[in-house]
Parts: C-alpha cells; structure tokens; sequence
C-alpha cells in the first residue's frame, strides 16, 4: 500500500496544483479580455472610431474573447490531468491536434474550416471599415460640394451605403473559396425564398428604392397619410419616419406611401392656404364685410399680399350671404395658427359693426319611406344630414 499510497497523494497534490493554476489563470484571461475590450478602453475608443463599431459589439467581443481562451486554458489542463494515466500532457501536441482541427473538418462532402470562417470574419470587418471611411469622405467632403438638398444627400448615402455593404459581404464570400457563380447562386436562392417568404419586406425595400430614386416625398416635406399628418424626419429602405404635432412618431411601411393616396402639402411648392367661410344677414352691405375680411387679412403679418387675398360671394341661402375666403401663408405650417388669428380680428370687426356673423346651415333632405306625395305618418320619415 506504500506505493498506492504514495500514487494517491501525488493525484491529490496534482490535482490541486493544476486547480490552483486553472483557477488564477481563468481569472487572470477574463480580467484581461474584459478589461482591454471595453467600450471605455483605449481598445475600445479606437475600434468604435476607427470602423464605426458600437460599444455593445466591443463588450461582447471582449466576452467572447475570454470564453474562447477560458476554453482553451481548460483543455490544455484536462490534457495535463491525464498525464499521469498515460496521456500526452505535452501541450505542443494539444496545440497540434487543435492546429488540425483548425485546419478543416469533413462532414459529408463539405469542408468545415474555422480558420477560414476567421479569415472572413477579417475581411468583413476590413470591408465594411472601408466603407465607412468612404461613407465619411461622402457625407463630409463631396456631398457638400454638390448642389443636392438635404433629402437628394440623404437618398444618394442611403443606396451607396447598402452597396457598399453589399460588396463588403460578397467580398468576405470571395475570401472563403466561393467562386462567382456559387454567389451568383446562392443570391438566387435567397431571391426565390425571399420572394416566397418575405415578401412584405420585399416589397417595402422595392418602395423605399423608388421613394429614394423618384422623390415624390422627401425630408422635410409636409405630408398626410390618412387621418395623420406630420413632417418626414427620416426614409429608409424599410420605412419612413413622420413627426406628428404632438412630437410622437408615425413610422409607416414604405409600401404604404407607393399605393395608396398620401398628401403631399409641400411638394409643388412652399406655400399654404387659409380659408375662412361664414354667413351674413342679407340686409348686410356686402362691400363693407369685403372690405372687413380683406383689412383683417392685411392687419396680420403671416399673410401674404403676393397672392392677393381674396373674398368671395359663394351663394345666398335662406336670407343669408355665404362668404368664402382665402389667403396665402409662406408654408402649411403656419395656416392653422394664422387662419385662428384672422377670425379672432374678423369677429372683432364684425361685432364693432353690428354685423351678426353665422356659419353656413345644415341641409335637411326628407326621405319618405312611402311612395305617395301626401303627408307620411309619423317614423316613417327620416332626416339625414348633408
């Protein structure tokens, strides 16, 4: 049993000196993973700059990182553990077998090679920091340079962006082996199951492409889609984002503004207009109340004299003079504040001159539920309004 004994304490003290060691060498890689691939590091500052990384990405690669090397370090214990049962403990042969790991992996007929998988993982990060610096000359140095407006710039980054990416990915393809026309098919592939499954996404990229081409609603426009009405803040290739009065944001598929109806309010031009409709008594002198609307349209300083001002006579109904006016403002969102602050004036004016001032009445139509021209008994009539 000397010798037994003897077997069993050297495991014991073994055991624990190569625990001790994996333990403090754990610790000791993910201290330093997590510490130098931090969005607060140096490291960190650099890459976020540099290629335009977010600082979650450089915390998880710095998690990653250390998993990766944490995993190592066990291995090459557990191959050192074994030692004393026979096992090579030599860590060159460990790193040898992991070499030919790296190396490639057959699985059927295809090749499985991390150290390929890595290479493209390079060249697409190098890529896509190549576009980034183009898109940063784009945006900062040649757009500006040119005569485009803001929503003519923000169309031309948004295609050479997506281009851009585009390459960079077929590019890290190309860095893998795959040939040309295997990129070729595998983009048909991926055309036939996106047309298949994703087909409102589809559609909208399709949309956002010709909204970025045609520009029939641009950044800063003032549009209505259906009930909402707000300014485009922003179009992407997904979708357009429109800021309501009440600051919330509308955000509406792209598909949406190519078939259906949208009002586009600053499209043909900059200029909004106001309308005003009441009704007087018809003993009342009608040049006078002209003359009224037109002082108060002149007396507010949203109002513009080019176009003239205008004050109609619409129709005389029912004993009274139906008004319908109209004034011009420098954009449609100054016509409800201004169109508030002529009928404050107006209805001022019109009370100094004992002038009574009425909306325009309600039609009633009777509908008879009989076919006769006589009197309907009572519920068989209805009253609808017009």
């Amino acid at each position: 049993y000397i010798w037994f004994s003897w077997f069993v304490a050297l495991m014991i003290g073994w055991t624990v000196l190569l625990g001790s060691a994996l333990y403090l060498m754990l610790v000791a890689a993910d201290d330093i993973a997590t510490t130098i691939f931090v969005r607060d590091s140096r490291v960190g500052i650099t890459l976020t700059r540099a290629l335009g990384i977010r600082g979650a990405m450089v915390d998880q690669f710095g998690l990653i990182l250390s998993g990766v090397v944490r995993l190592a370090l066990i291995l090459l214990a557990l191959g050192m553990f074994l030692k004393p049962f026979g096992a090579s403990g030599n860590p060159g042969a460990i790193f040898d077998q992991l070499g030919k790991v790296a190396e490639g992996i057959k699985v059927g007929n295809v090749w499985i090679s991390p150290g390929a998988i890595l290479q493209g993982l390079v060249v697409l990060f190098v890529g896509l920091g190549l576009v980034r610096l183009f898109m940063r000359w784009l945006e900062q140095r040649y757009l500006p340079a040119t005569d485009l407006d803001g929503s003519g710039r923000n169309s031309i980054s948004l295609v050479a962006r997506y281009i851009g990416i585009a390459l960079a990915v077929i590019w890290a393809l190309a860095s893998l082996g795959i040939g040309v026309e295997r990129i070729a098919l595998l983009l048909s592939a991926l055309s036939v199951g996106i047309g298949f499954g994703l087909q409102a996404i589809t559609q909208n990229f399709v949309s956002g492409l010709i909204l970025l081409a045609e520009r029939p609603i641009k950044i800063g426009d003032l549009i209505r889609v259906g009930t909402d009405e707000g300014d485009v803040k922003r179009i992407s290739v997904r979708s357009t984002e429109i800021e309501l009065a009440d600051h919330s944001t509308l955000i509406v598929p792209n598909s949406e503004l190519i078939t259906k109806s949208v009002l586009n309010k600053t499209l043909a031009g900059p200029l909004g207009r106001i309308q005003i409709q009441f009704s007087v008594p018809i003993e009342s002198d009608a040049d006078v109340v002209r003359t009224i609307v037109l002082d108060c349209f002149a007396s507010e300083a949203a109002v513009l004299s080019d176009p003239t001002p205008k004050a109609f006579i619409d129709s005389i109904i029912d004993g009274r003079i139906h008004f319908n006016c109209f004034a011009h403002v420098e954009s449609p969102r100054a016509a409800y504040s201004t169109r508030s602050a002529v009928l404050f004036t107006l209805l001022s004016a019109l009370r100094s001159k004992g002038i009574e001032i009425g909306t325009l009445p309600q039609k009633m139509e009777l509908i008879r539920s009989g076919g006769g021209a006589g009197v309907a008994a009572p519920g068989e009539d209805e009253a609808r309004m017009k």
